[in-house]
């Protein structure tokens, strides 16, 4: 997964999940259906960002595929006439991590021999003694799951790690939206993909926030507004949760998740109101 969008404390650079996770724009604005001149625009965003099932957690999730999607779905809720009428679902590709540098060999119902684990791999992929494997029941049949299941993603700490990059990667082709009904396209570069920490746009909560120049969508054409090139700012906020073992608040229990938390699973997380595009 944002392991896979999103971010957190000093130490903790965003999503997957994940954050993972995690980007899209769009909404129900009043904005005309005729394409107009693009204008400046001041948007605010709603919505919620899915993280590949169950979850981020401690302890991670194994699969035996090589991609596993966050998903995103960020509407309008509020701003200037000329913002975008239609949301916009953005999947954010995560890449799993391999589990096993060498994998064991599984050899009767209650037996396995050899295997070397990956430094630092995520708990659930663990076998913690013959006949046994962490995140799946602790029996026989988890063995023979821990082995065909060999990659793990959706670990807090790997989100934490790999968010930016992945949100990065995933929209390499840029963000399609609208302005005053022109479609645009919002650019996305590894370097302008950053998180956001408490006390900065997002407020007290976290997310992340990505920059750059905006085009008319299928061309390489710069929008022109007043003259100049047009660049947009997009701040997507992360505040409340659900899951297993949550609190609501995302901050909160990313942090207990990433301290060690195995009671904490966050499935989704909602938007600030903090949450905002423009384009000027």
């Amino acid at each position: 997964m944002f392991r896979k969008m999103l971010v957190l404390a000093a130490a903790i650079a965003m999503p997957s999940a994940a954050m993972a996770g995690v980007t899209a724009v769009g909404g129900a604005g009043i904005a005309s259906a005729k394409a107009l001149p693009p204008v400046a625009i001041t948007c605010g965003l709603g919505g919620t960002v899915t993280f590949a099932k169950p979850g981020l957690s401690y302890n991670g999730s194994i699969t035996n595929k090589t991609v596993e999607d966050t998903k995103t779905d960020v509407t309008l809720v509020g701003g200037d006439a000329a913002c975008p009428t239609k949301a916009i679902k953005n999947k954010i590709a995560t890449t799993p991590t391999q589990c096993w540098s060498v994998l064991p060999t599984y050899t009767s119902k209650t037996d396995f021999t050899g295997g070397t684990p990956v430094s630092g791999a995520a708990p659930e992929c663990s076998v913690n003694a013959k006949g046994t494997a962490a995140g799946s029941g602790a029996d026989a049949n988890g063995v023979k799951e821990a082995i065909k299941d060999q990659y793990y993603y959706d670990t807090a700490s790997s989100l934490a790690t790999a968010g930016t990059a992945e949100i990065a990667a995933s929209l390499a082709a840029g963000i399609n939206t609208s302005d005053n009904g022109t479609k645009v396209t919002l650019e996305v570069t590894a370097s302008n993909t950053n998180s956001i920490l408490p006390g900065g746009a997002c407020g007290s909560d976290i997310g992340f926030g990505l920059t750059g120049d905006v085009v008319l969508t299928g061309t390489t054409t710069p929008v022109v507004i007043g003259g100049s090139n047009a660049t947009y700012s997009l701040a997507i906020c992360l505040t409340g949760d659900t899951g297993t073992g949550v609190s609501g608040g995302y901050f909160a229990d990313y942090l207990a998740a990433a301290g060690g938390s195995t009671t904490v699973t966050i499935a989704s997380a909602t938007l600030g109101t903090d949450s905002a595009l423009s384009i000027s």
